[in-house]
């Protein structure tokens, strides 16, 4: 870890090589974070039947920040910053009032439920952070940052910033069922958020659904098999708001600094393009289902199949320049299909006097398409864009999003052998193999999905007189992962930046090792299943219900999270962040997943 001076070992001329064991002893912060909740209802109930009710609520945060790098961190030998400071604070606060009218009549074998409300929603964030480097010693960490010379040379930002949105809504909603037999459910939301362009604050969001209870039938009230059997039918839809403020709006920018005449003059310039048609986006589902249960509830779950179509989606797309001012929006310009099933399956296995065995099953599956990438006031000709970043230094784009194709497709080529030299050999366009020297951009082609197309869960929670045992075990399949950390250390060209993976000099496709002089590819090679099942927390307790007075009941208990998974997958973790447009790519720089073991008592009073 250190050199024969005392050094830390590092490779100050290459981003990617820092000591980790210095990145820790070389650095301390803290962050002190504080969070009060409050709330309040009045009820109200001037007549039988109608509820009349207010909610209040206020959640409030505010956090502290402080991070000091020393001289002999990284960043000194990297940047030369002699010692590096940074402070900052972030305080949100959210406001919520909620008013609805609840009212409940029966007539004779009818029951109506009708529910009318209005709730008001405030988010409010503010924050600071200034920085600072080239200090005269270690001892002041960040607490003395106006010492560090670097703010004096005019050199070290400081920001302060803040934001807010509103989100109102009016919402009705009427429950209807007759004999507890036939069931109805219609509401529509009307909601305005601040988040939208001047013309599109508004969307009404209506939904509906029916059941039909079978059990309550007469051909099925008397068997005794069949506990619990419901038909359902639901259509609803949904909105969404963009995750950010203002971006509808035109931004200016002061940040830059122009010289004229032998000064500087700060300049005021657009920082985005505006969209002023930013409108809603609208999830519209379609579901029917079965809900069950058999031998009085012995065995007991349901079963859905569902459709979601997701409209004028919400993201950043690419626009040309000109006649755009930067290369990406912020519109609705896409249209997207969801569909599957889901089926869960709660039993009781065993049951005795002292002994009981439950367990549950959840599993489900998604098939999503990509339907339009356009709408009527922009248009996306060629029907695709890339996206994703592998970083340096390869710099390619990792995914394509195209019509007609699941979202999360990987675009690269498809390496198939490797020649007598050590180099790739890729599969060309029209699917001949050819080195991937001569490779061209219309040889690439999709070799993988980063999205899990099936889901499975299964808890299990066994009891004996006053023991218990919970087991908890999910897994998702169907679904690839890049793995980068493989990509980037196991190709022997990165000796040059002073580290490799063990396994860099071992045989490709059972051949030879990589050539030396291969460069780095994104190439289907470093495409893996990402398969995986997890054995995610065991707790194992014992229970005591006392006579005590003053003690009521003890637990004691054991528990370990996250402690084993099964996979082919070589990576750390096969389960990689699956969020947005590019999703199955497992960060090279990432940090590992913990298993973490708990001992606790839980006393009631």
């Amino acid at each position: 870890m250190k050199d024969a001076n005392g050094k830390w070992t590092e490779r100050t001329d290459k981003t990617d090589y820092m000591n980790p064991v210095a990145l820790i002893e070389e650095t301390n912060g803290l962050n002190r974070n504080n969070n009060l909740r409050t709330y309040g209802t009045i009820s109200l109930a001037p007549v039988e039947g109608l509820e009349i009710k207010a909610l209040f609520a206020r959640d409030m945060f505010n956090s502290t920040r402080g991070y000091y790098e020393t001289k002999n961190h990284y960043s000194t030998s990297r940047n030369g910053r002699n010692g590096f400071a940074s402070r900052g604070t972030t305080r949100t606060q959210d406001d919520l009032f909620e008013f609805t009218a609840n009212y409940n009549k029966s007539i004779q074998d009818h029951n109506f439920v009708i529910l009318a409300g209005h709730t008001w929603r405030r988010y409010n964030t503010e924050e600071y952070w200034m920085q600072n480097w080239d200090f005269p010693t270690d001892n002041f960490s960040y607490n003395n940052i106006g010492a560090g010379l670097a703010l004096r040379r005019g050199q070290a930002p400081e920001s302060s910033a803040q934001s807010e949105n509103k989100l109102i809504s009016y919402f009705f909603r009427v429950n209807y069922s007759f004999m507890n037999k036939y069931l109805l459910t219609a509401s529509i939301r009307h909601e305005g958020s601040s988040r939208f362009g001047a013309n599109h604050k508004w969307g009404s969001f209506p939904a509906f659904s029916v059941g039909w209870n079978l059990k309550r039938e007469a051909f099925l009230e008397n068997a005794n098999t069949v506990s619990n059997l419901k038909l359902r039918a639901g259509y609803g839809v949904t909105g969404t708001e963009p995750g950010s403020s203002y971006i509808s709006l035109n931004k200016i920018n002061f940040n830059t600094n122009v010289l004229i005449n032998g000064q500087w003059v700060q300049a005021i310039n657009p920082s985005n393009n505006a969209n002023p048609d930013l409108r809603w986006e609208r999830k519209e589902e379609v579901n029917v289902g079965i809900d069950y249960g058999f031998l009085n509830e012995r065995i007991s779950g349901s079963i859905d199949l569902y459709r979601r179509t997701t409209r004028d989606l919400i993201a950043n797309f690419p626009v040309p320049t000109p006649p755009y001012l930067y290369s990406t929006i912020t519109a609705n310009a896409a249209s997207m299909e969801n569909k599957g099933v889901e089926i869960q399956v709660n039993a009781i296995p065993l049951q005795t006097a002292a002994f009981r065995w439950t367990t549950s099953v959840n599993f489900s599956t998604n098939a999503n398409k990509i339907i339009s990438l356009s709408d009527d006031k922009f248009a996306l000709a060629s029907g695709y864009f890339d996206t994703g970043n592998t970083g340096e230094p390869i710099q390619q784009t990792t995914h394509r999003v195209q019509v007609g194709q699941p979202l999360g497709n990987f675009w690269g080529f498809k390496t198939i052998d490797i020649d007598e030299a050590g180099h790739w050999i890729i599969e060309g366009k029209n699917g001949e193999p050819k080195p991937i020297a001569q490779q061209q951009a219309d040889d690439k082609q999709i070799i993988g999905n980063g999205l899990p197309k099936r889901y499975l869960n299964w808890n299990n929670t066994l009891t004996y007189k006053n023991f218990d045992l919970n087991i908890t075990m999910r897994g998702a399949f169907g679904f690839q992962i890049l793995n980068m950390t493989e990509m980037f250390w196991s190709a022997p060209v990165m000796l040059t930046r002073g580290n490799l993976r063990s396994n860099a000099y071992d045989p490709i496709y059972g051949k030879r090792p990589l050539a030396d002089d291969q460069s780095l590819n994104y190439v289907s090679y470093y495409i893996e299943n990402g398969n995986y099942w997890k054995i995610d927390n065991i707790t194992a307790g014992y229970n005591l219900r006392l006579k005590n007075k003053y003690l009521r009941h003890a637990r004691a208990y054991l528990a370990v999270a996250n402690l084993y998974t099964i996979t082919g997958y070589k990576g750390i973790d096969p389960e990689v962040g699956i969020s947005g447009m590019s999703p199955g790519i497992d960060d090279k720089n990432r940090y590992p997943a913990t298993t973490s073991f708990t001992a606790g008592v839980m006393l009631t009073f």
